[in-house]
């Protein structure tokens, strides 16, 4: 065994040597490589054991509820304010800077010092400010992911269908210089475009997976990158524009299955989260999407499964599971109360709907929702919504309720706060 002794004179030449030293294979972080490398550009000692400070109580507050929080907010962060190219979808295609900082975004910074304007050891100071502020920015958001927020709803709301690259898109329109009311107006405008965009390309059973949709938001991201909030809502009202959304011919359309579950859930608790607003109650969006409790909120077919009760009204099995499956043809019930009417017909499950094992969108169907409900009516009169009673429940009533959503969904999901 040998042993080598390598003296630095300075502290500075101290981070050069273990920058070097620790690009040759040791197992270090990409974290703590680029925390090296750019502590080792800042001359000044005390600065230098100022910001090391700084960065490493960032880190640890990144990394408080997830091991990787570090990396994923540095990946989130470059890509946001940094990237300018991403990978081609042809075959044989290169990586470029959004696929590079997804390995060892390290070795991509000290690459591209040039493209990052990192030449003094000032600009080195500033970035390292830089990662301190946008941190918090993506702790806040990782707080608005995971905990309800009247004041950043919206976030919550897409963390919900799990689209993974929502801090990435909220961290684009920030500058350094935002202040906090600034940075909260510029993160919701956001988080209600991506809400709209969901809804946008999963009613049209288009995937927002993230190797689907990746290189579409990487575009809007650059859009939108480092804007005022102006210029942020005529950017995503355009944005918002070129999605060409038609509630009108996608809804008709919408059926229950594996793909498009878990987004009509969420579409049906935030309609009825929405009447429950507009009508004085508090809505109970959270509790309807709370799968961790003992009886938890499940979609409820209206029409039971059975084909050979409906004979009369559809031609065959697939075209009875087609209506049935329809979009206008689902509620959302507790799971026990789901389960105990499997077997039921329209007549017994209207009187469970319009039950206070119900909500205010299931009792909609009975004629209890509208007598001695001013609020409820009111807001109806005012929207010219088409909620009616319905003592049966077949192919006519089904259309008439599809036609119904898309007059809620226009008014949960529009472009006009872009405006």
């Amino acid at each position: 065994m040998f042993f080598i002794e390598i003296v630095a004179t300075t502290e500075q030449d101290a981070h050069k040597v273990f920058v070097t030293m620790n690009d040759r294979g040791l197992s270090l972080t990409s974290t703590e490589m680029l925390k090296g490398y750019l502590l080792s550009e800042i001359k000044d000692d005390s600065k230098r054991e100022k910001l090391n400070n700084i960065w490493k109580d960032k880190v640890l507050s990144l990394k408080k509820d997830d091991d990787k929080g570090d990396e994923t907010f540095i990946k989130a962060w470059l890509r946001a304010q940094y990237a300018e190219t991403i990978r081609e979808t042809k075959a044989g295609a290169v990586n470029q800077d959004f696929d590079i900082i997804g390995g060892s975004f390290h070795k991509w910074v000290r690459d591209e010092r040039d493209k990052l304007g990192l030449s003094t050891t000032d600009d080195f100071e500033l970035f390292i400010m830089k990662f301190s502020k946008f941190a918090d920015v993506y702790r806040k958001i990782r707080e608005a992911e995971n905990t309800f927020a009247e004041e950043t709803k919206y976030i919550y709301y897409n963390a919900q269908v799990n689209f993974t690259l929502q801090p990435q898109l909220l961290l684009a329109p920030i500058c350094y210089e935002d202040t906090w009311p600034v940075i909260i107006e510029k993160i919701n405008l956001v988080a209600r475009f991506i809400d709209l965009l969901i809804t946008a390309r999963v009613t049209n059973y288009r995937s927002v997976d993230y190797s689907t949709i990746k290189n579409y938001v990487f575009n809007v991201t650059k859009n939108i990158r480092r804007c005022s909030i102006d210029v942020l809502k005529a950017r995503l009202k355009a944005q918002s524009d070129n999605l060409a959304y038609d509630p009108a011919a996608a809804l008709p359309e919408l059926r229950l299955n594996s793909f498009t579950k878990k987004y009509i859930k969420n579409m049906l608790a935030r309609i009825t989260g929405y009447i429950e607003e507009q009508t004085g109650v508090a809505s109970n969006y959270c509790n309807y999407m709370n799968t961790q409790t003992k009886n938890p909120f499940e979609i409820e077919h209206i029409i039971t499964d059975h084909y050979e009760w409906f004979t009369s009204e559809y031609s065959d099995q697939e075209e009875f599971r087609r209506w049935r499956n329809s979009f206008g043809a689902l509620l959302l019930l507790h799971k026990s109360i789901n389960a105990s009417l499997n077997d039921s017909k329209y007549d017994y499950k209207l009187s469970k709907y319009c039950s206070n094992e119900g909500n205010i969108y299931t009792e909609s169907l009975g004629d209890q929702a509208y007598q001695n409900n001013p609020k409820f009516k009111k807001f109806i009169a005012d929207n010219g919504l088409g909620f009616k009673p319905y003592a049966q429940f077949g192919k006519a009533e089904i259309t008439e309720r599809i036609q119904l959503l898309v007059q809620l969904v226009n008014l949960v999901w529009n472009a006009e706060m872009f405006a």
